[in-house]
């Protein structure tokens, strides 16, 4: 009888943690997936759970969280976030609210997105953070990608000083020595969490050729340029300087 009473208990628990296994199997499938999908990792999640009774008899819930992950981009990022989320709940209301919100990010050299976090730990908005975070590791990664196409595609015009991740690339004449266009590719984080593109062309003449320019076209260069952003787009741009630069 012992025994059986033993296989019945044992029975009984694997019924009830079969379907915790199965929560947390689909729990990190989902993580596994999301991570695959966004490039955002999360590595480290815990929260901690307080409650007491509000004066009109509702039920107040103090929820304290732990967060720290990561994203793989044209740069690594990582991230802690600690966070409390208020839960007041009455017969007739039940309101949500982040009422604190502290964000680390490393590196931290990025002073657009340096900012942008300071913006939204005042707006206490974790969307908002994932979602510029997310745009922000896809431009980056677009960036990386092209610098890299380039520089395989035309390895004695294009040099990459501090490699494809960083955001500058420059262009060197094969034949004209001291000729140079730097183009530098940063990627901006407005106020709403808009992530863009930025790009801008910077020259290196010799004074020799300066002197020869009646025209103005090294300063006018830089307005040229944004012209041709608009009108061909980013790689198309990019490989109309690089033909121009290449000419013999």
């Amino acid at each position: 009888m012992a025994l059986e009473q033993q296989r019945l208990e044992l029975r009984a628990l694997r019924a009830e943690i079969a379907p915790l296994e199965a929560q947390l199997g689909r729990s990190e499938s989902g993580l596994s997936f999301l991570s695959r999908l966004t490039g955002v990792r999360i590595t480290e999640y815990c929260v901690t759970r307080s409650s007491e009774r509000a004066r009109n008899g509702g039920l107040r819930v103090l929820r304290k969280g732990h967060l720290a992950g990561d994203c793989c981009a044209g740069i690594n990022i990582s991230f802690q976030l600690e966070f409390q989320l208020l839960e007041t709940q009455s017969e007739e209301t039940f309101t949500v609210a982040i009422t604190d919100l502290s964000i680390i990010l490393e590196p931290v050299e990025n002073k657009e997105l340096s900012r942008f976090v300071a913006r939204t730990e005042e707006k206490r908005d974790l969307f908002l953070f994932f979602r510029s975070l997310y745009f922000f590791q896809e431009w980056c990664e677009y960036r990386k990608r092209t610098f890299h196409y380039f520089k395989e595609k035309h390895p004695k015009v294009v040099q990459l000083p501090e490699g494809p991740a960083a955001d500058a690339m420059v262009l060197q004449s094969p034949s004209v020595p001291g000729f140079e266009l730097m183009v530098v590719w940063r990627v901006h984080v407005d106020e709403e969490g808009k992530v863009m593109p930025e790009l801008d062309l910077l020259t290196k003449i010799p004074e020799q050729a300066l002197s020869l320019d009646k025209k103005n076209v090294v300063t006018q260069a830089p307005r040229c340029f944004r012209t041709l952003l608009r009108l061909l787009g980013i790689e198309a741009a990019l490989a109309s300087l690089i033909e121009l630069v290449n000419a013999e």
